[in-house]
């Protein structure tokens, strides 16, 4: 057997679909959040100036989204894309299904670019996948519907047993797998290795800083008495995150096996929980089926290894045994070229960006990497991924805290339409009001917010930072005014730190005045400090 034909054994269904389940209910409840918010980042009036984005970022434009598009165009697409992932989740059509979640996360990633993460990226690459993987087989509901139509409790028993048997059975080409498996383990050894060039994860602060930043879910919680355990865990998250790698190539029910596959839940669980990351950390949580491929159906359900060898072998490593039951496999097919073409393109991307871009940061997060000619590529293709979690904290480790007052009272209606409006008395108090009013503190909001001081993370120019940044603050006023029609004239600053191992109480707050505007029956009149000097 060659090479080709041996990376292309057969491998067990089972395992693939239970990863297919698990990533289809992520896919889910991430659009299902994407729906809701998008009044703020899809629709044409929200917080997002897609049209300048569009202008200022050409490449922008490949994409299903147009500036133009209605706000019920892009809820329609979210509904449908729900609609799709529990097709996954059933079994029921999942390739054709995750062609249009792909087309809809891609899509969805480049119209909100600014308001896109982490979540986003590695979203749209597994919907990318649930296209190649040959995922459907087993654990579908068509069979259990076809199973069941004989009739009578009997025959359902009977037919569900038979099912059962089936899907056991059940094997498929295992090239795509294989690439699949690839592609996560170089997430961990990318993500891992890279953390080694930061000073903080190396000091042991970088956790520490990252849950004091709002991109935590409890920022306030992890005060200095915490110190000394987030340290240790993050020593233990520098050793150990490129080693999950090495659960896809250990012998079956091996102890290091067990242990690292114990820390790798324990990893992505404790990332969902701790900070506003959760659908790629719960979606790498899908590849931990394939990894336990051998202890789920040898070890557990006392299914004989495919092609009947004598020892169950890591599904990552190729079969040297030929099926019995046919010719053997004849090489990878379309899927599983495309699935092995796209690692190894992935795989050069980062070998150049390792070692042409080293630590710089804005060639890293820039919205297409043009500078990585690899890189480009694949983003014209639709696939943008970046394994850079978290290393990035040294340089990005900004903490932005918002005061909100109300420094005049409610707007006459005969008022002038150009300037704001006087106190209603002299003596009249500034009264502070509620900041997650203008500036919520999801993940995404969050993102908007960072570009307001500076801390951007796409290559743009000065002048490009200066008109989004003020396209961002109109449209924050606006949202603002939309519910609070006539509140008057509203302040807004910022106090913006770095979050360092010397400053982990938050006690160096430097204030940055943001906005000064008035809402006036609804609308937003901004006073730009040049108009009124």
């Amino acid at each position: 057997m060659g090479v080709m034909d041996s990376l292309a054994s057969d491998i067990h269904a089972l395992p693939l679909d239970i990863g297919r389940i698990i990533v289809g209910g992520v896919l889910f409840v991430y659009f299902f959040n994407t729906l809701r918010q998008a009044r703020d980042f899809s629709d044409p009036d929200g917080l997002i100036d897609h049209g300048l984005m569009c202008r200022l970022f050409p490449p922008l434009r490949l994409s299903l989204f147009q500036p133009g598009m209605p706000g019920v165009l892009f809820r329609a697409v979210y509904v449908c894309a729900c609609v799709a992932a529990l097709m996954v989740v059933a079994g029921y059509h999942p390739r054709a299904a995750g062609v249009f979640l792909f087309l809809a996360a891609l899509s969805t990633l480049r119209w909100n670019v600014l308001a896109s993460y982490l979540d986003d990226a590695m979203i749209h690459i597994f919907c990318l996948w649930i296209v190649l993987l040959p995922v459907g087989s087993t654990l579908n509901v068509p069979d259990l519907m076809a199973g069941a139509a004989g009739g009578g409790l009997a025959a359902a028993a009977d037919s569900g047993s038979s099912v059962v048997d089936t899907w056991l059975a059940a094997t498929v080409p295992g090239a795509a797998p294989r690439a699949f498996i690839v592609n996560m383990a170089l997430v961990y050894i990318v993500a891992g290795l890279y953390k080694f060039t930061s000073p903080m994860w190396r000091d042991g602060s970088a956790m520490h800083s990252a849950l004091r930043m709002p991109i935590a879910r409890a920022p306030g919680f992890w005060t200095l008495r915490w110190r000394i355990p987030l340290r240790l865990v993050t020593w233990a998250a520098l050793i150990l995150e490129p080693l999950f790698a090495l659960i896809f190539v250990l012998p079956p029910g091996t102890p290091l096996k067990w242990l690292l596959i114990a820390g790798t839940a324990v990893f992505h669980l404790g990332i969902a929980v701790t900070l506003k990351i959760p659908y790629s950390n719960l979606a790498m949580m899908g590849a931990l089926p394939l990894a336990l491929a051998p202890e789920i159906m040898q070890g557990w359900l006392g299914v004989p290894p495919v092609g009947g060898a004598d020892v169950a072998a890591p599904v990552l490593l190729p079969s040297a045994v030929a099926t019995t039951a046919g010719p053997g496999p004849a090489g990878p097919g379309p899927a599983g070229w495309i699935a092995l073409t796209l690692v190894a393109l992935i795989t050069v991307q980062i070998v150049w960006e390792a070692a042409n871009t080293g630590r710089r940061l804005r060639p890293r997060y820039s919205s297409a990497g043009w500078d990585n000619p690899v890189r480009a590529l694949l983003w014209m293709a639709g696939i943008f991924q970046s394994y850079r979690l978290f290393d990035w904290v040294d340089e990005r480790n900004h903490h932005v805290r918002f005061e909100v007052t109300r420094v005049s009272g409610a707007a006459s209606a005969d008022g002038d339409a150009d300037g704001p409006p006087e106190r209603t008395t002299p003596s009249e108090p500034a009264v502070p009001l509620d900041p997650g009013a203008i500036f919520p503190q999801t993940m995404r909001h969050l993102l908007l917010q960072s570009y307001l001081v500076g801390n951007i993370w796409m290559r743009m120019s000065p002048g490009q930072l200066e008109r989004v940044r003020r396209a961002l603050l109109t449209r924050h006023a606006r949202r603002y005014a939309r519910t609070h029609p006539d509140a008057g004239t509203i302040e807004a600053v910022a106090i913006v730190q770095r979050v360092t191992a010397d400053n982990l109480e938050l006690t160096r707050g430097e204030r940055r005045p943001m906005m000064r505007f008035t809402c006036r029956g609804g609308e937003a009149v901004m006073h730009h400090p040049k108009e009124e000097e």
